[in-house]
């Protein structure tokens, strides 16, 4: 029975080759679609899990109580302080260790050197949190002793080639002379830390301290989050055990203090720990200093759920060309009812036949997937290859969208198709047409809806990237290049500033303790004197240390007072300029009031205010403009900022790299553009625009193969009817607008639909962003008419065609 089953909708498949060919080929467009985003959601769900002890790792944060009450979100790094007496005091954790890892450091062989940021001083305990293989050396002695060093595979090829590594030395930042204790395998692509060199922890000692007051080991530093934490709970173990514990253990380490408004406050009062899984941290965690750039759990939603209405849009062409057919297999239902054959059998043939349409659409959309791949696998950002595809998620993953399909594609038509009653079907009397064309009607809404929804928020969030990259931030973005400042950098500042602006085509040159783009973190208090009243810290105003020429290189605009200047011998650390967000915190209005006001950073000097600057965006758009005060401290920089020429930036930078060879011999020139950091603070953004606009269309192409399919169908099944009125006088035209708008009116009420379900939908996401255009009216009229021209232009071909067809061919048609 099975084999003449199959032999059936063989049978069926190649007698209707057109239709069959527009259900195979949408189902596997809309199946390539779900596959592909499907191994992207799995990717990006999979980070991290690759650790033997995966959900029993944490990370360990902190969380500061602000001037206005607020906790802000939590730093992912920690005191080092603190780790030690974690451990000893709470029998949950079972491992702990610290990570420090400075920017750019310089890894020599002999006269072999490379400028290095993965590199992290570790405890030896991270190889029983984190699963790390050691192809070389011993996990339990690698990073025990002073000055040993781990690679991973890639450095070791990258430094020592063919040779073995082990027992070599390699000096670090002109400074340390380490032993290679051990060779790594490479962090796996889906890990939120990717390490390339392991230094022991203890290395650290004595670095910036002595005795116990050390920086990194000593047990006085609660203050200075600098150092990654990572524990490992015992078993059937949970932070929940820990945290109603942790107030009590930060008061008994660290003594109450007196707050802004002399009141003694307990540490628990103003300092939170969390405790954070870190196989969630890739899609969960976006806090001060995160290690790398981390996804989003929002667009990973998005995505799926783009992945579900591309399918479902894809099964809707599926069940409108089935049940437009069914009266070509009506006479066949009706023979099989008579000769024994029950619903269930007929519909369990029916959706039988489905399936065997989806596993031709699966093997399709195979094909599509492996020839789209590397370019999905460019644009998305994700190591995504072919033995992802048939790995066993993989496999699962096809099998599972076969499933899916065809169940959501093949069990309406099965029920529809053997709901036809024998007597009136051999009689030739077909009846329930009406409600199959309702329905049919309703799947068509349904298909443009996503579609529309689609096409409107590609154009949304094409408006709000361009309304990011082309806004006035406040300072003029283009041409600046930015280059890590190191102590050597600090020290010889001038000399260094110099000898650049000899160049003509560096047109500024500063030190700033972070560029724009980077995240404000330093809030230590200040105090200012307005009309004889003294204020100490009313909000948290970020510090923003700088050279000279900091307002000058980045073209910020100065609207009361004066810039810094080198002929002014007191405006180090006495010269304080506030930007306007500063100035109406205080409740000054008129900017100029505040000039000469005297001020004092807390733990700093003790001056004036000399300046106040036209508001900028330090920080991403998604983030409103803080109140920031700045002024010259290059000895806390870590950022020298150019401003180039415009033109022929690539040898600008080679004159640069000259300069910097003289003064930094050894150390290679590492440098980005403002503009590219600027980017990248929208990169989830970026890829959301990129992934919207290639879905939709696709989206655009099934729903136009199902409207031609059904378009095709209805001219057939109308030839007779046409052939009439062409005979009572009807010309072609009258044909064809009769035809297409039928299909126009329910892409109407598509539109309908969509539009507030998309306007909420994109109303809410740029509620992400501080500030965003408006969504206006276009979006409404781009999408309508697209949408609208796309259906008409898809039923005008069969339209014309059976307009043109001639009228005694057409009364002839049975």
């Amino acid at each position: 029975m099975i084999k003449n089953y199959i032999k059936s909708a063989l049978r069926n498949i190649s007698r209707s080759k057109g239709y069959s060919f527009i259900n195979i080929f949408g189902l596997a467009i809309g199946m390539s679609v779900c596959i592909l985003i499907l191994l992207y959601v799995r990717d990006e769900m999979s980070f991290d899990d690759f650790h033997q002890h995966a959900d029993r790792i944490y990370r360990v944060e902190r969380a500061y109580r602000m001037a206005d009450g607020s906790v802000q979100p939590y730093f992912c790094t920690l005191a080092p302080s603190f780790v030690p007496l974690l451990e000893g005091e709470f029998a949950e954790i079972e491992h702990a260790a610290r990570l420090f890892g400075p920017p750019n450091v310089l890894v020599k062989i002999g006269e072999t050197g490379f400028s290095e940021e993965k590199l992290y001083f570790a405890e030896d305990d991270i190889f029983e949190i984190f699963t790390i293989p050691l192809l070389k050396g011993d996990t339990k002695t690698a990073l025990k002793e002073p000055y040993s060093i781990v690679l991973s595979r890639t450095m070791a090829d990258k430094y020592f080639k063919d040779k073995d590594p082990m027992g070599k030395e390699m000096l670090l930042d002109n400074r340390f002379l380490v032993k290679v204790t051990g060779v790594m395998e490479d962090t796996p692509a889906n890990s939120h830390i990717h390490m390339n060199f392991l230094v022991s922890y203890i290395s650290l000692k004595g670095l910036q301290g002595q005795g116990d007051g050390d920086y990194f080991l000593g047990t006085r530093n609660f203050t200075d989050n600098v150092t990654l934490v990572y524990v490992r709970l015992a078993e059937n173990t949970t932070p929940e055990s820990i945290q109603p514990r942790v107030p009590e253990f930060l008061d008994k380490h660290i003594p109450a203090r007196e707050n802004r408004e002399g009141e003694l406050v307990k540490t628990s009062e103003q300092v939170f720990f969390h405790f954070r899984k870190v196989p969630g941290i890739h899609l969960l965690s976006h806090l001060t200093k995160e290690v790398e750039p981390n996804s989003d759990i929002r667009y990973v939603l998005i995505f799926s759920a783009i992945a579900a209405f591309i399918l479902i849009i894809a099964c809707i062409n599926f069940m409108n060309l089935s049940t437009a057919r069914a009266s070509k297999r009506a006479k066949e239902v009706g023979l099989r009812k008579v000769v024994g054959a029950d619903r269930k059998i007929l519909s369990l043939q029916f959706l039988g036949e489905s399936f065997l349409v989806c596993f031709f659409a699966v093997i399709a959309a195979l094909g599509l997937v492996l020839l789209v791949l590397p370019a999905f696998r460019s644009f998305s950002g994700h190591a995504i290859f072919l033995h992802d595809v048939f790995s066993p998620a993989g496999l699962l993953i096809l099998g599972g969208v076969l499933f899916v399909s065809g169940i959501a594609a093949g069990l309406y038509p099965a029920f529809y198709l053997s709901s036809f009653r024998p007597v009136t079907i051999l009689k030739g009397e077909m009846t329930g047409g009406k409600k199959g064309r309702l329905t049919r009607k309703f799947l068509v809404v349904f298909q443009f809806s996503i579609t529309i929804a689609l096409i409107f928020s590609v154009f949304v969030v094409n408006k709000q990237m361009s309304y990011l990259q082309n806004t006035d931030v406040g300072y003029d973005r283009e041409n600046i290049v930015l280059i890590p400042a190191d102590n050597e950098v600090i020290t010889r500042w001038e000399t260094l500033k110099q000898e650049l602006l000899k160049n003509p085509k560096i047109l500024s040159a500063c030190l700033s303790k972070r560029a724009p783009t980077g995240r404000l973190l330093d809030a230590p208090g200040f105090g200012i004197e307005i009309n004889g009243e003294r204020i100490v810290s009313p909000f948290d105003m970020p510090h923003n240390r700088v050279s000279h020429d900091f307002f000058k290189t980045y073209g910020m605009k100065i609207i009361a007072g004066r810039d810094f200047s080198v002929e002014h011998a007191d405006d180090t650390m006495k010269a304080y300029i506030l930007n306007e967000t500063a100035v109406r915190r205080l409740g000054i209005k008129d900017p100029k009031d505040v000039i000469g006001a005297p001020f004092r950073a807390l733990g700093g000097g003790q001056g004036y205010v000399v300046g106040v600057a036209k508001d900028f965006n330090y920080e991403s758009m998604r983030d409103q403009i803080k109140p920031i005060v700045t002024y010259v401290l290059p000895q806390q920089a870590n950022t020298l900022s150019l401003r180039l020429v415009k033109g022929n930036i690539r040898q600008t930078l080679n004159e640069v790299k000259d300069i910097w060879s003289r003064f930094r011999s050894g150390y290679p020139l590492q440098f980005t553009f403002l503009n590219e950091r600027l980017n990248q603070l929208y990169r989830n953004e970026e890829r959301m625009l990129a992934m919207f606009g290639y879905f939709s269309l696709l989206a655009i192409i099934i729903g136009c193969l199902g409207l031609f399919g059904l378009a095709s169908f209805t001219a057939e099944q109308r030839t007779k009817e046409i052939g009439v009125r062409k005979t009572l006088g009807a010309s072609a035209s009258n044909i064809v607008r009769l035809l297409s708008m039928e299909f126009a009116k329910w892409v109407v009420l598509a539109n309908i639909i969509a539009w507030p379900l998309a306007y909420w939908a994109m109303t809410s996401w740029l509620g992400n962003f501080a500030y965003k255009t408006e969504i206006g009216v276009m979006p409404f009229v781009i999408s309508a008419g697209l949408a609208l021209a796309v259906a008409v232009f898809t039923v005008i071909y069969q339209s014309i065609k059976a307009a043109s067809t001639d009228p005694v061919t057409a009364l002839r048609y049975e």
